[in-house]
């Protein structure tokens, strides 16, 4: 089968040209993350010299829909740090976690999880290592243990819901998933994964969770909480209002787009009004105060990856456009004789292997599309999108390079100056966890579909 896909590359120009750019995009991505936006729009660049693109298959193959919601979240988001927002929510409950490092890093590890299927998983990196600085300086401790806590269970948290996880958020428009969907199938094995990962990180990290208890005898509560409350928050109400009102726009958008189809005559599909949710409350937020509103979209949307998504599903589009993605359709039906269960399996090896060595948005903007062929051709693909989730996010903990958080959070240290958390260090935590995560997440599958 892989000598199909190579003879028809070489025999075809077209597809040829489309792979080699794809590639090389890829390479440069993955070795220098940095260069991700620049060497994307060269390749969608050469992708129109070459003709291999027109006008009309940009806008085809932008994914608009995706790029908005997520233009529309950050803006909330934004909103939402800009008034300090979630040190606010963290200064409510940090009662419950001082005096007890197992207290600590337990609720530390369910918040996480839960303001990265809240939020997303790039917001929640940001504002809690932010916070898991702050709490390590002020007990005196080692901060890398809670870091590396903080950012697990914000990558596992991600698969609970739609907006988790820039990876949910690709599978549910390809697959025209719903956050019910998620909620209904996703939550579920999201949560009990969280169970696995706070006892392996307890067991792990034991010796310094034992410290940490030790240390905190010597802090008192109002110390703690005066350092959160420096900051103090801003249109509380409005913000709590604001959150809560796209949460629920998300949660029902697919019976809200059935009941303006059926009874007010609109022709709403469900991907356009998840879409609408978050665009129309961001435009409340940026009228709210204009000034703010200004400093939010430079400062606080992140353009570099916005961008990086729109050029980089062009390339995408033309290894569709060219043949590319249908011979990848042909060999997965190949190996696995059009068995729903052979191609669950083998769409859950093949992305969650590539998550390791390439970040797992990329693999599953290339393998969505071949997913989506599948169900055209009138395959049963309902549980293969939740393989391709949870392989690509739990897979992608194994290296520091696997998700977006980690990108992330590599970014924050080197502008705190903090040295890097050792490839090797990183591995031998996350990838028996990683392994452990997937195989857990699969059988639960399993057991469900099969």
């Amino acid at each position: 089968m892989l000598m199909n896909l190579l003879e028809f590359v070489v025999s075809e120009y077209d597809s040829l040209a489309a792979l080699v750019i794809f590639l090389i995009v890829v390479v440069v991505t993955l070795f220098k993350w940095e260069y991700r936006l620049p060497i994307s729009i060269i390749g969608s660049s050469i992708l129109l010299m070459l003709n291999l693109l027109n006008y009309d298959d940009l806008l085809r193959y932008m994914n608009f829909n995706i790029v908005i919601f997520l233009l529309g979240m950050m803006v909330i988001v934004g909103y939402l740090e800009e008034n300090n927002y979630f040190t606010y929510l963290i200064s409510k409950i940090i009662k419950y976690m001082h005096g007890s490092g197992y207290r600590l890093f337990i609720i530390m590890m369910f918040l996480s999880a839960f303001f990265s299927a809240l939020v997303d998983q790039v917001t929640a990196i940001l504002f809690l290592s932010a916070l898991s600085f702050e709490l390590s300086s002020l007990y005196e401790t080692d901060p890398y243990p809670l870091l590396i806590a903080i950012l697990f269970s914000i990558i596992v948290g991600g698969t609970a819901t739609v907006i988790g996880d820039p990876v949910s958020l690709i599978i549910a428009f390809q697959g025209n998933l719903t956050m019910t969907d998620f909620l209904h199938w996703a939550a579920p094995i999201t949560l009990l994964t969280l169970g696995v990962l706070i006892i392996y990180i307890i067991l792990i990290f034991r010796r310094h969770v034992r410290g940490l208890t030790k240390s905190m005898e010597s802090k008192d509560l109002v110390s703690v909480k005066s350092v959160l409350m420096s900051n103090q928050a801003r249109n509380v109400g409005f913000s709590t209002t604001i959150l809560i009102l796209v949460l629920i726009l998300i949660m029902l958008h697919g019976y809200i787009a059935s009941f303006l189809n059926n009874y007010l005559g609109f022709s709403l599909d469900s991907n356009t009004t998840l879409m609408l949710a978050p665009l129309i409350i961001s435009g409340i937020v940026l009228s709210k105060d204009v000034e703010l509103g200004r400093r939010i979209i430079i400062h606080r949307v992140d353009w570099d990856t916005l961008l990086f998504f729109v050029f980089f599903f062009i390339i995408v589009g033309s290894l569709d456009k060219t043949g590319i993605l249908l011979v990848f359709r042909d060999i997965i039906i190949g190996y696995s004789g059009e068995s729903i269960f052979k191609m669950f399996l083998l769409v859950a090896f093949i992305t969650g292997l590539l998550s390791i060595f390439v970040a797992n948005i990329m693999t599953v903007a290339t393998l969505a599309p071949v997913i989506k062929l599948l169900y055209l051709k009138g395959l049963y693909v309902f549980p293969i999108w939740w393989a391709m989730l949870f392989s690509s996010v739990y897979m992608g903990i194994s290296t520091p390079i696997g998700t977006t958080a980690s990108l992330v959070l590599l970014g924050l240290l080197d502008k705190r100056r903090v040295e890097r958390i050792p490839l090797h260090t990183w591995m031998k935590i996350g990838l028996p966890i990683a392994f452990i995560s997937t195989i857990f997440a699969l059988l639960i599958l399993f057991l469900w579909f099969f």
